[in-house]
């Protein structure tokens, strides 16, 4: 199956310099699609055709209007160009609007371009060669240096065959759109059609779709089902990124949807009203950006107001770049990467723009060197490294990590994880992941909090696995367990080779207890009469049951016990008994212990329930 590459031109250039009459000749259609468009010869909106530049390579046109009030539709335009056409009339040359639209392009990111000299049938070969030398003025310095300038005119025809030879190679040098990624499709129209419902149209920047695919409105959340498509003004069974498209929407309420909204396959975009960003004032521009100040922000096809907080310095002066922050005075569908142009708020001329650098979910501290480095390393950085700071900054699951990455397609984010996986940049640990660097300061933190926790409570064989998890989520103690780091007993964690019973205050208690019920190993006293020995300060209660633990002490009844030579040494003359009776009773082994009828019961029914003997009737016979 033949693949088609599929690329957005939109023209630029000052008001009446023939910009939709140069689309018009280039594809037979009429971009001014309003009535009053129509009646003043004059487009004050955005106009759309198509054409085939080659069997390989098809192009949707933009046409945006050039008049100085119209920037905001032209901004609304511009975002999705894979390539200009830069328009100059021959017999004006290079205009004011020449330059602020060339200034857009530069700060959109446009990547490539052809300048085109229109309405050549009014200008003589002088007059020509002074708009050339305007032009290569005019864009000197920008993406458009040295790109190639086509001496055209709609009226003769002359050069439209030269641009469309030119188109198509530029074209062929424009990378294919991503298709793999979540859909984008920021609106920049919207209408109902009677009989269909709603209909939004606009360029998709990413991603691919389908009728019957579910999609996001982005800001708002409501969920909508495409209901059909159309490029090209025909049916279409799918759209792609780099395409033109119109989408029929079941599921939008009427007039729910406008400029400046998107759609968007969850989760491949944030509606958001504040945005860390990396801006730059153009040198072009006659005024700094002063912190807190309140700009027009053209991001996609929205068009909203903003304050500039600057990050790291009082002013931008032009051609300064820095990091800043922008609250929105109303939320837009935003992804990082997305590039962006900002207007003086009054009197309205283009200052500036940047990049989303984040989508942050706080204001943060103006000159704070932490969010200063994190936005540096996000500038610029690529799905790897975004990744690789991401995991530094704060150990995450991989499913939190894609979240965080939402943008990427699933081969983009698989592909930095498992290169940071296989090249040692990340571990996996427990069930999160994170950077050595971070893994080996957890550690340390981890064996610091051992330590503190041992010091506390000495008599304890460690700190609770329910009070770790608190401090280190994501599985980590656990598995610092399981690699040896630390000793785990039971549901509590250790610092390895720690043991309650080398503690100081451990023995000369546990000395203290065991006098105690060697003093008559076989009339010994009960646990509460024992504690009552020792003064409240003395954790005696716990040693005790260490000595149980240990088996140093053995419970033979609730509250009874005995020392582990007092027990060994009752087992040995039950047996002696029973080899010279055939079996033992409570009153023998009594007599022969040399002790009351409860102690002796006490130490049969534990014999019992040890399997050591056996009761029949009044007599308990040896098991062995």
């Amino acid at each position: 199956m033949r693949t088609v590459k599929r690329i957005v031109i939109g023209t630029a250039g000052h008001v009446d310099h023939g910009k939709t009459a140069l689309v018009r000749a280039l594809t037979g259609i009429d971009a001014d699609r309003l009535a009053e468009e129509k009646r003043r010869g004059l487009t004050v909106d955005l106009g759309f055709a198509w054409m085939e530049l080659s069997g390989e390579v098809h192009a949707d046109i933009v046409d945006v209007p050039g008049h100085e009030h119209f920037v905001k539709n032209m901004l609304a335009g511009a975002g999705g160009i894979d390539l200009v056409l830069l328009v100059v009339a021959a017999d004006e040359g290079v205009m004011p609007q020449t330059r602020e639209h060339l200034v857009i392009l530069s700060l959109l990111g446009v990547p490539r371009g052809v300048v085109v000299l229109s309405r050549c049938d009014l200008a003589d070969g002088e007059t020509r060669a002074l708009a050339r030398e305007e032009i290569a003025e005019a864009v000197r310095g920008s993406f458009l240096e040295g790109a190639p300038v086509v001496e055209t005119s709609a009226q003769t025809g002359e050069g439209l065959d030269v641009l469309r030879a030119l188109l198509a190679e530029e074209a062929a040098e424009l990378p294919p759109g991503n298709i793999d990624r979540p859909f984008f499709l920021p609106v920049d129209r919207a209408f109902t059609v009677r009989g269909f419902g709603a209909v939004v149209t606009g360029t998709a920047l990413d991603g691919q779709v389908r009728p019957g695919d579910l999609l996001t409105v982005s800001p708002g959340g409501a969920r909508v089902r495409v209901r059909g498509l159309q490029s090209c003004g025909r049916e279409a069974a799918a759209a792609f990124a780099g395409q033109r498209v119109a989408v029929n929407l079941a599921g939008a309420e009427p007039g729910s949807l406008a400029r400046g909204d998107a759609l968007a396959a969850a989760p491949s975009a944030r509606a958001n009203a504040l945005l860390d960003v990396r801006l730059t004032a153009h040198p072009a521009s006659a005024r700094a950006i002063t912190h807190n100040q309140r700009l027009h922000l053209a991001l996609g096809t929205a068009c909203v107001l903003c304050r500039a907080r600057l990050l790291d310095r009082e002013a931008l002066a032009p051609g300064e770049s820095g990091y800043a922050q922008l609250l929105l005075e109303q939320p837009v569908a935003v992804r990082p990467g997305d590039r962006f142009v900002v207007r003086f708020y009054s009197p309205v001329e283009t200052v500036g723009g940047g990049v989303v650098l984040d989508i942050p979910a706080r204001r943060h501290r103006r000159l704070d060197s932490a969010v200063l480095a994190r936005l540096q390393c996000y500038d610029g950085a690529d799905a790897r490294g975004r990744l690789r700071f991401d995991l530094a900054e704060e150990p995450m699951t991989r499913e939190q990590a894609r979240e965080r990455l939402f943008f990427l397609s699933d081969a983009e984010f698989s592909t930095a994880w498992k290169g940071l996986l296989a090249d040692g940049e990340i571990r996996c640990a427990g069930w999160l992941a994170l950077t050595p660097g971070t893994l080996a300061r957890l550690r340390e933190e981890l064996l610091g909090v051992l330590a503190d926790y041992h010091g506390a409570h000495p008599l304890d064989r460690g700190m609770p696995l329910v009070l770790l998890r608190e401090r280190f989520p994501g599985g980590l103690p656990e598995w610092f367990a399981e690699e040896g780091a630390v000793s785990r007993a039971g549901d509590a964690l250790s610092l390895l080779g720690f043991a309650p019973e080398g503690t100081e205050l451990y023995r000369r208690t546990a000395a203290e207890l065991l006098a105690l019920y060697a003093r008559a190993p076989y009339a010994p006293p009960d646990r509460t009469a024992a504690l009552a020995e020792f003064p409240p300060s003395v954790p005696a209660g716990r040693v005790f049951d260490l000595l149980l633990e240990a088996g140093e002490l053995v419970e033979a009844a609730p509250g009874l016990c005995f020392t582990r030579a007092a027990w060994e040494s009752a087992r040995e003359t039950a047996r002696n008994v029973a080899g010279e009776r055939g079996s033992v009773t409570l009153s023998g082994l009594r007599d022969a212990l040399g002790t009351s009828r409860r102690y002796a019961q006490a130490l049969l029914e534990r014999m019992d329930a040890d399997g050591f003997t056996r009761r029949e009737g009044d007599a308990h016979l040896l098991r062995e």
